[in-house]
């Protein structure tokens, strides 16, 4: 004969009858209890009677699910956790001592923490490479712009060796009126021949004719730092115009055997902070201000300047003593004993 015993966790098991009064552990959830002397059952062989239905949800798959949807917001913060927790969670709801549901919840909680997690990865190692990533390509920026000041520089010096002075900043008409800019002086020297031959010189730069040949501006005017400087007509590559300085602002240009500073201590072109018209006779001026307020470009850290050697150097900064060396530079015969940067 058998003996039906009922334990507290619910589960039903027949043990034999001479096991009555016995201590013995329940299958399941191997409490502790002892055998009554009641319900006997037909059978002499031991069988369980264990209800395999769950009885609650697992918290660790609800936790999983609810980190998971997290994750979109919080990415790596929530996805790993929710990852965790949701195979913790199928452990125990495949333990069947627990009995538990949510698998379902479980494998949502771990898809959605692998998804975002795994985003999360590239976008990180993007944001460490971006600047990375941003400092090659403004020293490549950097690199054209001083390769295009080179060039500017040595079309003035082909200039002078072919008129015997630097070009003017300005070619003026008969009355001492500035027309165009020494940028259009310079044109055959640049390679860009078949431009000038196109001004007419006697008419300013803004005339009927000369106007629309500003959007023909050479590409050696542009500082590839500058996000105007894709299909503008404005330059940011000016001269210092003044008695003192390479550009005295007379109809006639400067002789380089004229800088007894020394070519490698004598500034020529730099980078302004304000564009102009690239054919328009505008550059900075000491008559009219502080051409240091006006020199800057959008370089991280300084601006290029073109020494009377046809050298480029960058200038960093601008605090008392670098202002001090900049107005030395910028004359050509003021005897200052100064080092270019």
């Amino acid at each position: 004969m058998a003996i039906v015993v009922r334990c507290e966790c619910g589960n039903q098991f027949q043990t034999r009858d001479e096991n009555a009064g016995r201590r013995g552990r329940c299958p399941v959830c191997q409490r502790e209890l002892i055998v009554p002397a009641a319900q006997v059952a037909s059978e002499a062989v031991l069988t369980e009677f264990h209800d395999p239905r769950p009885t609650e949800t697992s918290g660790k798959a609800i936790a999983s699910l609810i980190l998971g949807l997290c994750s979109f917001v919080f990415c790596l913060l929530t996805g790993v956790p929710a990852v965790i927790l949701g195979i913790m969670g199928l452990s125990d709801i495949n333990n069947p001592k627990k009995r538990l549901t949510g698998s379902g919840m479980a494998i949502t909680g771990i898809s959605l923490g692998s998804i975002t997690s795994f985003l999360f990865v590239p976008a990180i190692l993007i944001a460490l490479l971006l600047p990375a990533v941003q400092a090659a390509r403004e020293a490549a920026r950097r690199a054209q712009c001083t390769n295009n000041l080179k060039r500017i520089a040595l079309g003035l010096f082909n200039y002078q060796t072919s008129q015997g002075t630097l070009p003017p900043a300005a070619k003026c008409d008969a009355d001492g009126k500035p027309l165009l800019s020494w940028r259009v002086l310079i044109l055959p020297y640049i390679e860009e021949q078949s431009l000038y031959q196109q001004f007419h010189l006697d008419e300013p730069w803004d005339s009927p004719h000369n106007k629309p040949l500003a959007a023909k501006m050479p590409t050696v005017f542009a500082c590839p730092s500058d996000p105007m400087a894709v299909n503008v007509t404005t330059t940011t590559y000016q001269v210092v115009v003044d008695p003192r300085s390479m550009f005295t602002g007379q109809p006639s240009g400067v002789s380089l055997r004229s800088v007894i500073d020394g070519t490698s201590s004598t500034l020529m072109v730099t980078e302004a902070a304000m564009a102009v018209p690239w054919s328009k006779p505008e550059d900075l001026s000491l008559a009219s201000r502080d051409p240091l307020l006006g020199m800057a470009s959008k370089h991280p850290g300084g601006f290029n300047i073109v020494m009377a050697d046809g050298s480029v150097r960058f200038f960093r900064s601008m605090d008392a003593q670098s202002a001090q060396t900049l107005r030395a530079l910028v004359t050509r015969n003021g005897r200052e004993s100064v080092t270019a940067p």
